[in-house]
C-alpha cells in the first residue's frame, strides 16, 4: 500500500501543484524492513526503519500511516500529535481499538486524524457519511466490507465449491492470508462496522462488544438452498438505531437476489445506506488493494491541504469516538428477524415432531420446512424457515434441540436481511 501511495503522489503531484496549488514534498519513508526500503533508493531525504524518526522530525507536517497493526502504530501516532503533526491512516484495526484515545488526543493538539482508507478501500464512504449525508438521518446501514469473505461466498455460489475449496482458491490468488481467521471469522468486518456505526450515530461503538459471526460454517447445502429460494448469502455488517440504542452486528445473511447488495460479487465491497432525504443508496467498489486504498489516502491528503489553506485549520471534532460518549449497544438477542435453520438429523420417525414441538414452545412460528434427500440416513439436512422472531427465542430453542440424540451436528443459523 505504501508503494501505491508513492506511485500516485508522483503521478499526480504536477496536477496538485499546477491546478490546486499544493506542492507535496516527500520528506521521509519508513519501513520495518531495510530490504523494502532498498526498493526505493533516493525517493526521500530520510529513509529509516525507525518510525519515531518521522514522528519527531521537525520538517514533516503530515504522517501517512499505512503499516497496519493495532498497538505498535498507536505510539507512532501519539508521538506525531505530540510533535504537532497531522496523521492520515488506513488502519481500521488501530482506530477500532484505540480511536477512543487517539481522536481526543488529535483534537487536544489541534491536529487532524483522517481515515478514509480505513474502511472500504477506495469507496469514499467516510467523507460521504461525514459531509454528503450531513442533512440526512441514517435509518440503517448494511455493508459487504471484507473482500476475502465475499470472494469465497461468490465462488461457492458461482462454481458450486465447498468452503474449503473456495478458501484455497482465495489463498492461491492472494485474496486470503495463510492464516485467514481475521477475515473469515468476521473480525476485520467488525473493526470497520464499528467505525461506520460511530459515524452514523455520533456515539462511540466498541467493536469488542459487538456480536460477530464469520462464514466458516456455511456449507454447499446452505448455498444451494439460498439459490433455490431466490436468495444469496453474504457476510454483512448491519447497523441501525432506535430508542433503545444502536444495533451493530456482523453475520452471514440471506438477501433476496433483487437486493442491490446481492449483486456485489468477488472481492468487491459495498455499503448500502438508508437515508431520510436521499432514500436508499449503494456505494460499491474495490475494498482493498494497493491503488484503491492509496487513492483514499491521497484523497485525505488533498482534503487536509485544502483545509489548512483556508487559514483556519480546525479539525472536525470527533468526540463521539470518546468513551465519554459510549453507545448503548442493543444485544443481538433482541434482534427480531426471520431465520433459516439447518438441522442435521437422523432419518427416523418422529424427528420433525420433536423439533417442531420445541420451536412452538419457544414461540417460533414455522414458515416453511424442507428435507433434503441424502444418501447418509444418519446425516439428513432439515431446513426450517421461520416467521419473524426474536434471536433470543431461537437461541433458547436450539439449546434444547442440539442436545437431542437425533441431532448429529450444531444447527446452522442464518438470518434474513430485507
Amino acid at each position: 500500500m505504501g508503494s501505491g501511495v508513492l506511485d500516485l503522489l508522483e503521478r499526480h503531484n504536477g496536477f496538485f501543484r499546477d491546478s490546486l496549488g499544493f506542492d507535496f514534498e516527500l520528506k521521509g519513508i519508513c519501513s520495518r524492513s531495510q530490504v523494502r526500503l532498498d526498493r526505493f533508493p533516493g525517493r526521500a531525504p530520510l529513509m529509516t526503519t525507525h518510525p519515531m524518526e518521522l514522528a519527531k522530525h521537525p520538517d514533516i507536517d503530515v504522517i501517512l500511516e499505512v503499516a497496519g497493526g493495532e498497538d505498535e502504530p498507536k505510539a507512532w501516532v501519539e508521538a506525531a500529535f505530540a510533535h504537532k503533526k497531522h496523521v492520515i491512516t488506513a488502519n481500521k484495526a488501530l482506530l477500532a481499538k484505540h480511536g477512543k484515545d487517539l481522536f481526543p488526543l488529535a483534537e487536544a493538539n489541534g491536529r487532524f486524524l483522517l481515515f478514509e482508507a480505513a474502511v472500504g478501500g477506495g469507496i469514499p464512504i467516510i467523507r460521504t457519511l461525514q459531509e454528503s449525508f450531513i442533512a440526512n438521518d441514517i435509518h440503517g446501514l448494511a455493508c459487504i466490507i471484507n473482500g476475502t469473505c465475499n470472494y469465497i461466498l461468490s465462488e461457492m455460489t458461482g462454481k458450486k465449491l465447498s468452503f474449503e475449496s473456495a478458501l484455497k482458491a482465495a489463498q492461491d490468488l492472494g485474496y486470503a492470508e495463510a492464516d485467514p481467521s481475521f477475515d473469515i471469522e468476521g473480525t476485520d468486518s467488525a473493526h470497520k462496522v464499528a467505525l461506520l456505526a460511530s459515524l452514523c450515530y455520533g456515539k462511540y461503538v466498541d467493536f469488542s462488544s459487538m456480536s460477530v459471526e464469520g462464514i466458516t460454517t456455511i456449507s454447499a447445502v446452505d448455498i444451494q438452498m439460498a439459490e433455490e429460494m431466490g436468495f444469496a448469502i453474504k457476510l454483512l455488517g448491519i447497523v441501525s438505531q432506535d430508542k433503545r440504542g444502536i444495533q451493530a452486528n456482523v453475520y452471514p445473511a440471506l438477501l433476496e437476489k433483487r437486493h442491490q447488495l446481492a449483486t456485489v460479487d468477488g472481492v468487491l465491497n459495498a455499503v448500502f445506506v438508508k437515508t431520510s432525504a436521499i432514500g436508499p443508496i449503494l456505494l460499491t467498489g474495490a475494498g482493498a488493494g494497493k491503488l484503491p486504498t492509496a487513492s483514499s489516502v491521497i484523497s485525505d491528503l488533498v482534503s487536509l491541504a485544502r483545509q489548512l489553506a483556508t487559514g483556519n485549520p480546525q479539525a472536525q471534532p470527533m468526540g463521539f469516538f470518546s468513551t465519554r460518549n459510549r453507545a448503548e449497544l442493543i444485544p443481538i438477542d433482541e434482534l427480531e428477524t426471520e431465520f433459516y435453520l439447518r438441522l442435521t438429523a437422523v432419518d427416523k420417525p418422529g424427528v420433525l415432531a420433536k423439533v417442531t414441538a420445541i420451536l412452538g414452545e419457544e414461540g417460533i412460528s414455522i414458515r416453511a420446512l424442507v428435507q433434503k434427500p441424502e444418501h447418509d440416513p444418519e446425516h439428513v439436512p432439515v431446513i426450517f424457515l421461520t416467521h419473524a422472531t426474536r434471536n433470543a427465542n431461537v437461541s433458547k430453542a436450539l439449546k434444547r434441540i442440539d442436545v437431542l440424540d437425533i441431532i448429529q451436528a450444531p444447527t446452522q443459523v442464518l438470518r434474513f436481511y430485507r
